[in-house]
């Protein structure tokens, strides 16, 4: 995922919301014994409740788990994966010990051990029943933008050794003034889209070099005039000035749905500029074409604005004569960054809520943690386990966390470096790391 300026461009809100689709977790103690169960009587409910809205037919789960004949086919994985807590997946810390997320679709430790005595007793059928399945997640309303069919090419360098940032300009799907209130994203070719974002841009407002947006994007896309777009390493291009990002997506995003009377703005004259991270590592990625579906929610009114912050400690000290590395060949190396309010670009005397937050790291991840307060009384904020690159999302507190300019972020991310030989650098690239957390905040009513 892009890094882009950590800095608030408030009043001006931008950004995103989302409701994610899940299933995994458990809760606390041990189970009482579990007797003689059977599949339509014991199991089936348990599924039609926390798991078949991804597994049914047409859904965007690889098997079905709404009949007999296809759980018991997958009985074994089912019993697995529900034990160890990747399914459903959910893994955000939600045992009470670090905050309270909305969306929590985990199975108890009893749903967990009546899966298993099924699958131990040999997954009996019992007597079928009808069960009303849940509908499939959708984004009623949704209008398409569509990024040109490209094929990427890996930049190289040290920051992508194996990686291509693209950007593409296309005009914003509204006739009048709206609100973003929620997306979804469709990869061309999801083996090699690393992630997705929009970013609103005026093109008339003024850039960071004394022209205005729009003749910058002209200038960008002219330099390379035998292949689309432009290249976009920090953001939406140098030099652009964004007055928005209202939508990120990573592998295991689902439907995103901002929080109910929240959007962030955007105009038909504006320009959504879509980057697109495509990760090349794989020599089979060689020739392979993309054209990428952003789907879009709009509202003419809302009663709260959003705005994004995308710190990322570990990637600033690019910026430094010598970054700092990730050190080889450890099970487990941590690495912490602090950043304050004012940092983040929130002014004195307002005091913004955070409404969710998406943690990223790259394939060497294995937790991240960020604790928000005042100095010297930091609390968590949220605690992510099982760190795994194709399970991301955002999470949304059921009570909002308070940030102000006196605020303090820190943020600890983890990591196994046991294949490298070699410190591992910050950096843009897939085969780089990033300890990035997208903070989504709602702006005062």
């Amino acid at each position: 995922m892009m890094r882009m300026r950590t800095s608030l461009r408030l009043p001006i809100a931008s950004l995103l919301a989302v409701g994610s689709i899940a299933c995994g977790g458990g809760g606390g103690g041990g189970p009482p014994p579990i007797g003689d169960v059977a599949f339509w009587q014991d199991v089936a409910p348990i599924y039609n409740d926390k798991c078949v809205r991804c597994h049914q037919q047409g859904g965007i789960a690889p098997f079905r788990l709404d009949t007999y004949a296809d759980a018991q086919a997958n009985a074994a994985l089912e019993k697995q994966r529900t034990a160890e807590g990747t399914m459903p997946p959910y893994f955000m810390v939600h045992d009470g010990s670090c905050q309270s997320f909305v969306d929590d679709s985990t199975l108890t430790d009893r749903q967990k051990a009546i899966i298993a005595a099924w699958v131990d007793q040999g997954t009996p059928e019992g007597t079928p029943v009808a069960l009303t399945l849940p509908p499939q997640p959708a984004l009623p309303g949704a209008v398409d933008v569509t990024t040109p069919l490209f094929a990427p090419v890996a930049q190289g360098g040290t920051l992508a050794e194996h990686d291509e940032y693209r950007c593409f300009a296309l005009d914003p799907p509204v006739t009048a003034d709206s609100f973003l209130t929620g997306y979804a994203v469709t990869p061309g070719d999801a083996s090699i889209v690393h992630h997705v974002l929009a970013f609103v841009i005026d093109p008339q407002a003024p850039g960071h070099d004394g022209r205005t947006n729009g003749a910058i994007m002209q200038a960008l896309d002219d330099d390379s005039p035998d292949r689309l777009g432009w290249p976009c390493f920090g953001g939406a291009g140098d030099n652009l000035d964004e007055s928005g990002l209202p939508v990120t997506w990573a592998p295991g995003q689902g439907i995103v749905e901002y929080p109910a009377g929240m959007g962030a703005p955007i105009k038909p004259t504006d320009k959504l500029v879509i980057q697109i991270h495509y990760n090349l590592a794989d020599p089979a990625s060689d020739g392979k074409t993309d054209s990428t579906t952003v789907h879009l929610r709009f509202a003419h009114t809302v009663s709260r604005q959003i705005v994004f912050a995308l710190p990322d400690g570990l990637l600033d000290t690019l910026a430094n004569p010598t970054p700092d590395t990730l050190a080889p060949g450890q099970a487990d190396v941590s690495y912490t960054w602090t950043r304050g309010g004012r940092d983040l670009g929130i002014p004195g005397g307002m005091t913004l809520d955070l409404v969710g937050v998406m943690p990223h790291m790259h394939g060497r991840g294995i937790r991240q943690q960020m604790r928000i307060g005042s100095p010297g009384s930091l609390a968590c904020a949220s605690h992510r386990e099982n760190w795994g690159f194709h399970w991301q999302e955002f999470y949304f507190y059921e009570t909002p966390v308070k940030v102000s300019a006196s605020s303090q972020v820190q943020v600890t991310c983890e990591y196994d470096t046991r294949a490298d030989t070699e410190p591992v650098q910050p950096g843009w690239g897939t085969r780089n790391e990033m300890c990035l957390t997208v903070l989504m905040l709602a702006l005062p009513p």
